[in-house]
């Protein structure tokens, strides 16, 4: 029987809360290890995130040799060695404008990230852990500065999640917008393209190397938008920190990020 160090071709890692605790900026000395460990036993390693240029500052720096940035949830694949877009799937513009104009009024804060930009409502705080390090990334929304090809991932900040789920549900089945919920928390909700998840652009990635996601993978995620990664991943790796129901889909649980959990895992596989 294979070894899974002999399978595992390729390593994908969400970054908040998986490698990275919440509100921080700076990786741990091991985390930062673990690329170029992964490039020496010749394994392709991923950052696969719903952070997009605007957010992802100096990460990929830091964290050097990454191979290749999935971006926005899935919305594109950035060759980072090549400096390169290898894929896209992006929102329609009209169909961002008329899911803006519904929404301003009925939800806490909305925001759409255009390339290395997000354009937002004026209601959004901009003072939370995650936007503050990037916060001259943020604009005021403006339809004639929104591109019509690089509007990624839609972000609304909600107190009534279910509610403004259904809302959104109906408002996008009515006016047949090629869009869709994405993932839901406990204050928010990520809407982007039909079809579009990180396990999706995982695959597309596997297909173009010759490998396959449910072979040759290996995923660590802690939250909604990892739930597909972790199922179809030849191995799924579920934070301490994730829920029942994501750990349940995972073939394994790691210590969370404040403890190194995905370095001592990939150690403990012998995949570093």
């Amino acid at each position: 029987m294979k070894q899974l160090k002999d399978e595992i071709k390729i390593a994908a890692f969400d970054v908040d809360g998986t490698i990275l605790p919440n509100g921080q900026n700076q990786f741990s000395l091991n985390t930062r290890k673990i690329f170029p460990l992964l490039k020496l036993n010749n394994i392709v390693s991923v950052i696969s995130t719903a952070r997009e240029f605007a957010t992802i500052g100096d990460f990929l720096e830091q964290l050097d040799p990454v191979d290749y940035f999935i971006g926005a949830n899935g919305a594109f694949i950035w060759d980072n060695v090549k400096k390169e877009f290898i894929y896209k799937s992006t929102l329609n513009k009209e169909d961002v404008l008329k899911i803006y104009e519904y929404l301003k009024d009925r939800i806490n804060a909305f925001a759409v990230s255009d390339f290395d930009k997000v354009f937002k409502s004026p209601s959004m705080p901009l003072n939370s852990w995650f936007i503050k390090p990037f916060i001259s990334n943020y604009y005021d929304f403006d339809e004639t500065k929104l591109s019509s090809d690089n509007l990624y991932v839609i972000t609304i900040n909600t107190d009534t999640v279910k509610e403004t789920s259904d809302l959104i549900q109906k408002f996008i089945d009515e006016n047949n917008l090629n869009m869709e919920i994405s993932a839901r928390w406990s204050r928010g909700i990520f809407i982007g393209p039909k079809n579009v998840s990180k396990s999706h652009t995982l695959s597309v990635l596997c297909s173009k190397l010759g490998l396959e996601i449910d072979k040759n993978l290996i995923a660590f995620g802690d939250s909604s938008n990892d739930f597909e990664m972790l199922r179809d991943a030849r191995y799924g790796v579920a934070m301490e920190r994730a829920n029942e129901k994501i750990k349940s889909v995972s073939d394994d649980i790691a210590l969370d990020c404040e403890y190194d959990g995905a370095y001592l895992k990939l150690k403990e596989l012998k995949l570093i």
